[in-house]
């Protein structure tokens, strides 16, 4: 409950710091949605003439777009303070950081959340929400997954976050592995079905960037099996520990300002 209350602070101050520049907020909310809708209707003509695309109709393509984008824009609005890390290191601002009684990891990763994409995000979920109650048709059953899988894909975002902290602990670089991080998740704007072996079973299961973006839609269509939802949530779930790992030996290992 503490760590709960003191991450809401940081979403409040982050909150306030933002709608002090109101102009620039708005400008920053219209440019990304903008970006989002030409896309989408690049996607839609796209596939427009197409019966199918590696197996997918036109609705499913559709949806693979848009759960991709609800999932990297929540990811981008928690964790958007992974962006700042590296001046706070190499300032030896970390050290002030390290002397408060408050979870260095949850200041670091949860501190400054971006809440220009909130807006998107309302209007993503609003989208997919229309998409799939009119088009897909899900049973109560894949919805229930659906959601665990949302959940599932954030704590596979996090982890790929806390890794690159604790490598910017140790080697001062954050903004290239942030760099590399977006590239990888840029092509989940496609299912991972449609790319060959061996690239698809390295971005399914070595980098799983398409247990992250692609295996929730497919949850919605039943193309999932159960299988492969222990499967994820398990990769997931050990992903996680192994960063919470990592970033201790990083702490363990860090020389501060003074060193």
């Amino acid at each position: 409950m503490k760590e709960l209350k003191i991450t809401l602070r940081y979403f409040l101050n982050s909150l306030q710091m933002q709608l002090a520049n109101m102009p620039a907020f708005v400008m920053f909310f219209i440019s990304k949605l903008l970006r989002y809708g030409m896309f989408m209707a690049f996607l839609f003509l796209l596939v427009s003439g197409l019966k199918n695309i590696g197996g997918y109709t036109r609705e499913q393509m559709l949806l693979f777009y848009l759960v991709f984008n609800i999932i990297d824009t929540l990811a981008q609005m928690l964790f958007r303070e992974v962006y700042r890390f590296r001046p706070l290191i190499i300032s030896g601002n970390f050290d002030l950081v390290l002397m408060k009684p408050v979870n260095p990891l949850v200041r670091s990763l949860l501190g400054g959340p971006d809440f220009i994409d909130l807006g998107i995000l309302f209007i993503l979920v609003a989208v997919a929400g229309y998409v799939i109650s009119t088009q897909i048709h899900p049973s109560p059953s894949n919805e229930v997954i659906f959601l665990l899988m949302i959940f599932n894909s954030l704590i596979i975002a996090s982890t790929f976050h806390i890794f690159v902290l604790a490598i910017g602990i140790l080697t001062l670089s954050v903004d290239h592995l942030v760099m590399i991080y977006r590239d990888l998740t840029s092509l989940m704007r496609i299912p991972v079905d449609i790319f060959t072996d061996p690239l698809r079973s390295v971005l399914t299961f070595v980098v799983p960037v398409g247990i992250m973006f692609t295996f929730p839609a497919k949850v919605l269509f039943g193309l999932l099996s159960w299988q492969l939802v222990i499967v994820s949530l398990i990769i997931g779930m050990g992903g996680f520990v192994l960063s919470i790992k990592f970033w201790h030996f990083a702490l363990k290992h860090y020389q501060s300002a003074g060193s």
